[in-house]
């Protein structure tokens, strides 16, 4: 085939494809190589054959390029030899046939494995899963060659497109790197949100103040909040078709002896909330193994801020009906507060 038939390819300008076809619009010469166990093969490797060709790959095929009265062994070496990649198909038989040096097959392995040893980093080499599995199917000095999976009917379009991309040099591009993160310096603990959640804000607002009542049969001060994942676990899981159910409104404590804020796991598997880790809480009972979840936590009816993200633990001891949180001090901490006992209120200032 002369060059101009080919778009101007010759091996001598193309000889292990992938830098130089990246390099250029030319075509890709592609030689098949696989065992005729059966008719169906055959045809499916035809099959393959014009698809490739479709997209602008110049297949080298036995059932189109060796004529009655070719020399088979001569055709075999020159494909293997001018062609920029040999796509090997791979089945049990092929392997057997390559393995033992039987037949065709077993000719082509023979030159295809020499070529490798003489350079084992080339990529010329793709072999393609047609039937049975890695193992069984590729020839030894094949083995640790990737390749693509094609087997079912219909294949792999993903795998396909791999196999496409490779002919032609355009890998999958690798993201830029971006900047160092700001890493936060926290307290030493058994933690493992992955930086999800940030420590609060300090800086103080100016705001009217939040008055709230309490009932006498409360243990304490209790403000109605909303507990959901925090946005960043939402937007993370989101590509695998999460939904979450809307915020539910709950009683919580406000808590200045607990150091984190606390949500009964009823209520946290009720509000979905994502476990990012395993923590240890010592309470007067002893150790309390808990959850750690990424949250945002909403204050309905009143001005004060929404906080996301913050760190949550779930435990068994927080139990309902009277309150189903505990506001801890890690939010406490960001809030003025004034203390009526007498009249069961608090005045809050975020």
């Amino acid at each position: 085939m002369s060059g101009p038939e080919r778009r101007g390819v010759t091996s001598k300008s193309h000889p292990d494809s992938p830098d130089n076809a990246e390099k250029s619009n030319l075509a890709p010469r592609a030689f098949i190589s696989y065992a005729w166990e059966d008719d169906q093969l055959k045809t499916w490797v035809c099959e393959l054959a014009n698809r490739l060709c479709g997209d602008g790959v110049e297949v080298i095929l036995d059932q189109w390029d060796l004529p009655l009265g070719t020399d088979r062994l001569l055709f075999m070496e020159r494909s293997i030899q001018t062609c920029d990649f040999v796509i090997a198909v791979c089945t049990p038989t092929y392997a057997d046939k390559g393995n033992s040096r039987e037949g065709g097959a077993g000719y082509e392995t023979a030159v295809l494995a020499a070529e490798h040893s003489r350079n084992p980093d080339s990529r010329k080499i793709i072999p393609i899963l047609r039937n049975g599995d890695w193992r069984s199917s590729l020839p030894t000095y094949l083995q640790a060659k990737n390749g693509a999976d094609l087997r079912g009917d219909p294949y792999s379009e993903a795998e396909y497109e791999q196999l496409i991309r490779n002919l032609y040099g355009e890998q999958v591009r690798r993201p830029p790197l971006g900047p160092r993160p700001r890493f936060v310096v926290r307290p030493a603990g058994p933690t493992n949100y992955q930086g999800l959640v940030q420590p609060l804000s300090t800086r103080t607002h100016d705001a009217e103040g939040v008055r709230v009542e309490w009932k006498g049969a409360y243990p304490g001060p209790c403000i109605d909040v909303t507990v959901t994942n925090s946005r960043h676990v939402i937007d993370a899981r989101s590509d695998i078709g999460l939904e979450y159910p809307e915020p539910i409104k709950m009683k919580a404590l406000l808590d200045t002896g607990a150091a984190v804020t606390v949500i009964s796991k009823t209520f946290a598997k009720n509000c979905k909330l994502y476990q990012t880790g395993i923590t240890e809480i010592k309470t007067l009972g002893g150790l309390q193994r808990c959850g750690e979840h990424a949250a945002a936590v909403s204050f309905p009816g009143t001005t004060l801020r929404s906080i996301d993200p913050i760190r949550i633990v779930s435990a068994d001891f927080i139990k309902e009906p009277y309150h189903a949180c505990l506001i801890g001090w890690d939010i406490l901490r960001n809030w003025k507060i004034t203390f009526d006992g007498r009249s069961n209120a608090a005045i809050i200032v975020d």
